[in-house]
């Protein structure tokens, strides 16, 4: 099972959003489940690999506007951003 590390603010994202908005909180927690039991690659949220300069990095959908941002590697799942498209923060 990989390790989930949580880069940059992206810990206090997933902590305001546990607060803010439960079901958007259960859905990422469903998402990293599966990523950490599986393959990151494929599953909930209709993974995408990015491109162009965030070549490498990964997005899954958490709701129609919401994303959270990885990469992964064979120990790890590295979370770089949980929130949306158009957040004003």
């Amino acid at each position: 099972m990989r390790s989930i590390v949580f880069e940059g603010k992206s810990w206090s994202k997933y902590e305001e959003l546990r607060k803010k908005d439960k079901k958007l909180h259960t859905n990422l927690c469903k998402i990293i489940q599966e990523m950490q039991r599986g393959d990151p690659s494929h599953g909930l949220g209709k993974p995408e690999q990015l491109r162009h300069n965030l070549k490498g990095f990964w997005s899954r959908r958490l709701s129609k506007g919401d994303r959270v941002i990885y990469k992964y590697d064979d120990k790890s799942i590295y979370i770089f951003a949980i929130g949306g498209h158009y957040d004003s923060h």
